[in-house]
């Protein structure tokens, strides 16, 4: 139809997994709750890859991780001309070590220094990445 377009866009992976995307720019009174958060799924997806960039310097340098577990958290922005975007993403990692060893935060800090100038996925985007101390 002339003028319409869906709101109910759908992600396909490799034709293996569809997810069912809510609507970025609806007010959250009328998404539909079963579908997936854009904004969510971005800040996740920066989450993820600075997890794993930071997990490959841990590894690379000895470290035994038990656990990491990001609260990582988006921050959507208005543009002076009124267009939105998400200015930052603030990562929030909780990592347990394996028992035998004591980590020092300089250590952990440095990890998070290259994982921020390894991951592609934050070299990829105008967003501000932080990482919370723990």
């Amino acid at each position: 139809m002339p003028g319409k377009y869906s709101r109910k866009p759908l992600w396909r992976f490799a034709g293996k997994l569809s997810l069912k995307v809510a609507d970025a720019l609806a007010p959250m009174a009328y998404r539909d709750a079963v579908r997936l958060d854009p904004l969510k799924s971005y800040v996740e997806t920066v989450a993820s890859a600075h997890m794993l960039a930071w997990l490959h310097a841990a590894f690379s340098h000895g470290v035994e991780v038990e656990s990491y577990l990001d609260a990582a958290e988006g921050v959507p922005s208005i543009l002076p001309d009124r267009r939105s975007w998400v200015s930052e993403v603030t990562l929030k990692p909780g990592i347990t070590f394996h028992p035998s060893q004591e980590v020092e935060a300089k250590v952990i800090e440095r990890f998070h220094e290259l994982a921020l100038q390894d991951c592609f996925i934050a070299r990829s985007i105008k967003t501000k990445v932080t990482v919370s101390a723990p």
